[in-house]
């Protein structure tokens, strides 16, 4: 017996298995990183799964049976994948971004969830790929409780630098021109 619950959803990864079947890793923001397993083309309620993709997040309704996530219906999605591949800079840093998500956010963190769906958000839209990355690197180091910039072996100038990038807000981050 399983139990329906919302959540919402990131996609780090879609790997097609086989003819039908699709594998997604998401980071959840209620129950971290997650893999969920699409079988044999499973028509979801709502949303051609074309739009699984990398870089999109959704709102939806799982269950979980025996550890492993299922989707049941889909409620809301919003995809930035094609935005972010017309521009080089956006995709990679994207890219980067879903990377130390997978390496360094497997617990469950609503912040970082949180954290995530903003900067891929102004992502699309950042003049100023590279600090809005460096801001999410710094902010996510944060959250897991390993950034202290005043402890870092760096001169003054690039701890200032580092306090002003960190205190900043992402959206004005991504509005400002290199």
């Amino acid at each position: 017996m399983h139990t329906l619950f919302k959540d919402e959803v990131i996609v780090l990864k879609r790997t097609f298995v086989g003819e039908k079947d699709v594998s997604l890793l998401v980071y959840t923001k209620k129950l971290g990183r997650e893999s969920i397993f699409i079988q044999n083309g499973q028509l979801i309620k709502n949303l051609p799964y074309v739009y699984l993709t990398e870089f999109s997040w959704f709102y939806g309704v799982f269950y979980k049976v025996k550890d492993k996530l299922y989707i049941n219906e889909i409620d809301r999605f919003q995809n930035i994948a094609i935005q972010l591949v017309k521009d080089y800079e956006k995709f990679l840093s994207g890219y980067n971004i879903i990377n130390w998500i997978y390496r360094f956010a497997p617990h469950p963190d609503e912040k970082i969830f949180i954290l995530l769906k903003k900067t891929l958000y102004y992502l699309a839209t950042s003049k100023d790929v590279k600090t809005l990355e460096l801001a999410f690197l710094l902010r996510l180091t944060y959250l897991n409780g390993e950034l202290n910039i005043s402890n870092l072996d760096i001169n003054d100038k690039e701890k200032n630098f580092l306090s002003k990038i960190f205190k900043t807000p992402l959206s004005e981050i991504a509005k400002n021109s290199k």
